[in-house]
Parts: structure tokens; C-alpha cells; sequence
């Protein structure tokens, strides 16, 4: 999985990535707020303002966080795309992903139209600087895997992401909604989640899988055409939206190729060549189900409102997913960058994190999913919901905490120091 020639020099300072990952969870308890204070009856509306500043708050202030974090470790890691200035490049992204993030979701929670326009300023500065640099050094990369070639469509789609956002934005601002405003609204979507979110997750799935977990590659035509037929389709798409073509045909393609690698990917895990327990192994399993749950209810459209097909795509797919990650990249940043710096009498990776937390952490979370699906038919599961959410969020900060300060108190000490981390 790691590039063979990687240094302490090559990756980011620890703190860069650290910031985007502590960050997410925060966003995450403001939105467990959001729901609770929230009507059920406009927060399960789709089109209502509040929905989607809960939308965005969770797109842009969690997903959107911790794949910037984890992307400026994972390219020069996975693609030897080494970024010069990681620390500035980290700084800008982070602080104007926040500040935009929570000058969007403002805008439409509280009908200000002057949070709408710093949340388009600041994100456009994280946005454009972020994938303007991805694009440019993942298309230098020579030695090109299928994780590699992944991140490339994955950035293209990211940018094409922003770019409709940016005009919905300006749609707003000017009060002036074209008539195919849908169609941008769909086509944003679309990219977002298809494009900008799966693309990378199923790219990073082909190396992270079988390395961490010492299990079985994926078949190679699943790792080297399924991510570029996923691609295409998503200008086909576009194009069938904006001249109002059904897309039932596509969106079974679509379907079976996202069940195809949650098949692969569980396949891969359940078969592991050294079975060892590790908790993360839940959040993984947990996603790929959810995310095979979620293509069936797109498919075939099976609520009215797709309040609950949010919930599991957004929180049991790629919230679970994003979580067990986090989870595995946090230890072994932390072991790797003081391993580099001579320190020889380390915990192990699993020990930067007590898994006894983890799994209280698994539990919590996967409550608060199942409550928000019950909560569509009885509201006061609703708030049963967001309270286990804002919980889950808190103990997902507090573990990730652990793990960093673990790290921050041997680092402090002499590397010779046996018992540093005791």
C-alpha cells in the first residue's frame, strides 16, 4: 500500500491532518443539535431550507473535512504525490472549510443572505485551492495503480462538484431560479455523491482493505474499470437530467455496480489470510451493507421522502466508513511519524486507541442511525436519534483525542526513553 520510498520528509506535520479529523466530529455535534431542535416535519423535508443546511452541514463540515484531512496524507503515501508547503496548503483548506462551512448552513438555517455569501467566498478559497493542487500533482504521478487513477477522477469530479455548487449558490443569491434548476440541483448531487465521495472511497478501498487487513485483493476489473465506468456515467447522467431523459437504465447500472464492490469489498474482509479480531472491521462491514441497503431503496424508490435514504447512505455508509478510518489512520500516523523519528519502544497501532472505546463509539453511532430511520414513521425517535448522534460524536472526538494526545506525550520525551509511553 505505501509508497516504498516515503520519508518523515515526504508526509505532512501530524498536526495537519490531525486538525481536519478533530474538526469533523464538532461538526457533527452541531448537527445532532440541529436535529433536535428541529420541526421533524421540515427537518424530513428534502427541499426545506433547514434540510439543507443539514445537508451541507454534514457534506461540507464532516465528509468534506475529513477527506481533505486524510487526502494530504494518503498522496504521498498511496501516489507519492508530495505536497511542498503542507502546513500552509493545510491551513488554508482547513480554516476557510470552516469558515465557509458554517457560513453556508447559517445562511439557510437562519435565512441570512449574508452568510450565503462568506460560505461561498470561503469555500471557493478551500475548494478551488484544494483541488487545484490535487489535479495537479495526482496527473504527474507516472507509476499510476488503480487507487491512483481513483484520486484522479475523484479530484475532476470534486472540482465538477464545486462548479455546480458555486452556480446553485449564485442562483440564490440573485433570488433568480432558472427552469432547469433541478437539473443542476440533481447533476450537484450526483457528482457529490457518486463522484467526489465514492470514486475516492472505492479507490482507497483497494489498497487500504487488503493491506490493513490482510485480506484478498479486489478482482482487477472491479479496481481498473469500475471507478471509469462510474465516472462516465456521471456525465451521462447529467446529460439525462438536464434533457429530462428517465434515468431508470442508468441508475440500475449504477445500482449493480455499487452492489458489485460492496460484494468484493465484504467478500475481502470475510476472508482475511490472518483473521485477527479488530473492531474497525465493524465499522467497514457496517457501511458496505448500508451501502447496499441504501442502492436498493434508490432504485427502486421506495419512500416518498428521501429522508431515510439519506440516513443510510450519509449516516450508515459513508459516516461508518469515513469513522473506521479515521480510527486507522490516527494510530498509525501516530506510530509511523515517531517510529521515523527513532523513538523504538512504541505502542502498537491498536494500542493508540483502547478498543474497548471504539466499540462503546460503534454502538452509539449505529443506535442513532436506526433511530433516525425509525424516527421518519414515529418523530420521537427523531430526537432519540440526534441525542445518540450528538453522543456518538462526542465520544468519536474524545477517542480520536486519545489517540493524538497519546502520541503528543511520547513525542515529547527522549526516543531512547523506554517507558514513554506507559
Amino acid at each position: 500500500m505505501f509508497n516504498q520510498g516515503l520519508s518523515l520528509d515526504q508526509a505532512p506535520p501530524i498536526s495537519v491532518p490531525f486538525r481536519f479529523f478533530l474538526s469533523a466530529p464538532i461538526f457533527g455535534v452541531l448537527l445532532g443539535l440541529l436535529f433536535l431542535f428541529s420541526s421533524p416535519l421540515e427537518i424530513t423535508n428534502q427541499y426545506s431550507p433547514l434540510a439543507i443546511g443539514a445537508v451541507h452541514l454534514f457534506t461540507l463540515g464532516i465528509l468534506s473535512m475529513i477527506i481533505f484531512g486524510a487526502m494530504q496524507q494518503m498522496m504521498p503515501v498511496l501516489a507519492g504525490a508530495v505536497i511542498k508547503k503542507p502546513l500552509l496548503f493545510g491551513n488554508i483548506v482547513h480554516s476557510s472549510l470552516v469558515l465557509g462551512t458554517l457560513g453556508f448552513t447559517l445562511s439557510f438555517i437562519f435565512d441570512i443572505k449574508m452568510f450565503l455569501h462568506i460560505g461561498v467566498l470561503f469555500l471557493s478559497i478551500s475548494f478551488l485551492v484544494f483541488f487545484t493542487l490535487c489535479i495537479k500533482l495526482l496527473f504527474k504521478v507516472e507509476f499510476l495503480t488503480s487507487t491512483v487513477k481513483a484520486m484522479r477522477l475523484f479530484s475532476i469530479s470534486g472540482l465538477i462538484t464545486f462548479i455546480l455548487g458555486l452556480i446553485l449558490a449564485f442562483f440564490h443569491i440573485s433570488s433568480s431560479m432558472p427552469d432547469n434548476y433541478y437539473s443542476f440541483v440533481n447533476s450537484h448531487i450526483l457528482f457529490a455523491l457518486f463522484g467526489f465521495t465514492l470514486l475516492l472511497i472505492m479507490g482507497v478501498s483497494f489498497q487500504v482493505i487488503p493491506m490493513f487487513y490482510v485480506s484478498k485483493d479486489f478482482p482487477k476489473f472491479v479496481q481498473n474499470k469500475l471507478p471509469l465506468i462510474v465516472f462516465s456515467l456521471l456525465f451521462i447522467t447529467a446529460f439525462f437530467f438536464f434533457f429530462e431523459i428517465n434515468i431508470f437504465i442508468l441508475k440500475l447500472i449504477f445500482a449493480g455496480m455499487f452492489l458489485s464492490f460492496s460484494y468484493f469489498g465484504l467478500n475481502s474482509l470475510n476472508n482475511r489470510r490472518r483473521p485477527v479480531f479488530d473492531v474497525t472491521l465493524w465499522y467497514w462491514k457496517l457501511s458496505l451493507f448500508m451501502l447496499s441497503f441504501s442502492m436498493v431503496l434508490w432504485l427502486f424508490d421506495i419512500f416518498e421522502s428521501n429522508f431515510i435514504l439519506a440516513i443510510i447512505f450519509g449516516f450508515g455508509f459513508v459516516y461508518s466508513l469515513l469513522q473506521g478510518m479515521v480510527y486507522k489512520i490516527i494510530p498509525f500516523l501516530a506510530w509511523f511519524h515517531l517510529s521515523s523519528k527513532g523513538y523504538f519502544s512504541l505502542p502498537t497501532i491498536r494500542e493508540f486507541i483502547e478498543e474497548k472505546k471504539i466499540k462503546y463509539h460503534f454502538f452509539i453511532h449505529l443506535s442513532s442511525v436506526v433511530f433516525f430511520i425509525i424516527g421518519y414513521f414515529i418523530n420521537i425517535f427523531l430526537y432519540l436519534g440526534a441525542i445518540a448522534f450528538i453522543i456518538s460524536n462526542i465520544l468519536f472526538f474524545i477517542n480520536c483525542l486519545i489517540g493524538i494526545k497519546k502520541y503528543a506525550k511520547i513525542a515529547k520525551t527522549d526516543p531512547m526513553d523506554m517507558t514513554a509511553f506507559k
